[in-house]
């Protein structure tokens, strides 16, 4: 009876339940506030995209046209698809700008960040430019497909928001576990190691004695 009384005085709830819905809130009031947040970062992201797009165009079509010095280590299939990589930019820029095609706009996006990367292998020997280029485009694409999700509520924040969650939800083991299981872990590939080893050594013994017997 204390217990019913106890309850109607908060409210009808126990205190375990009132820390869930005050943990509830909270998780709301910071999803509310990062998307109100991050609904910001659109419109600077294409700009930024389209700009970076802009300098790539024209810094490789001027390269190409032999009006600015070329670099001697940048191929023509290293210019070509840079100009591809901007003119990608500046498509990418264009679409966060309109705030429309939300999926084509992340595809555009993720694309030019794949690209990006690819063509940053490809000319890491070429040159401060196109080393500071490639960086910068792989930044600013993380940036952008922040600010999509942020303005269409894709749920790539969420994941990544649930996945650490999840992950410390996770039960650690201990130093001496964590010991005690990497001990038995190297046992075992030893022991595997010895015993295809000395069956190595069994198999070439046996196949030699058999090539050795003279049928004649």
């Amino acid at each position: 009876m204390a217990q019913d009384i106890s309850k109607l005085n908060n409210g009808g709830k126990s205190a375990p339940e009132k820390k869930q819905v005050a943990k509830i809130d909270a998780h709301a009031h910071k999803k509310l506030l990062w998307s109100n947040i991050s609904k910001k970062f659109l419109l600077p992201a294409s700009i930024l995209f389209i700009a970076a797009g802009l300098f790539l165009t024209v810094f490789y079509v001027l390269q190409l046209l032999q009006v600015i010095p070329q670099s001697e280590v940048m191929t023509l299939g290293m210019k070509i698809s840079s100009i591809v990589l901007g003119v990608f930019l500046i498509v990418t820029g264009v679409f966060g700008l309109m705030k429309k095609h939300k999926k084509l706009t992340m595809a555009f996006d993720v694309m030019a960040l794949v690209y990006a990367i690819i063509l940053l292998t490809a000319t890491v020997k070429a040159g401060a430019v196109a080393i500071a280029s490639g960086i910068t485009v792989i930044v600013l694409g993380i940036f952008f497909a922040i600010a999509v999700d942020g303005m269409f509520d894709l749920g790539l924040i969420r994941f990544f928001r649930e996945m650490n969650g999840e992950v410390k939800k996770l039960t650690w083991l201990t130093r001496k576990e964590l010991a005690s299981h990497t001990l038995a872990v190297l046992v075992f590939v030893l022991a595997m190691a010895a015993l295809i080893y000395l069956l190595d050594l069994a198999f070439s013994s046996g196949f030699s004695a058999i090539g050795s017997i003279n049928l004649g």
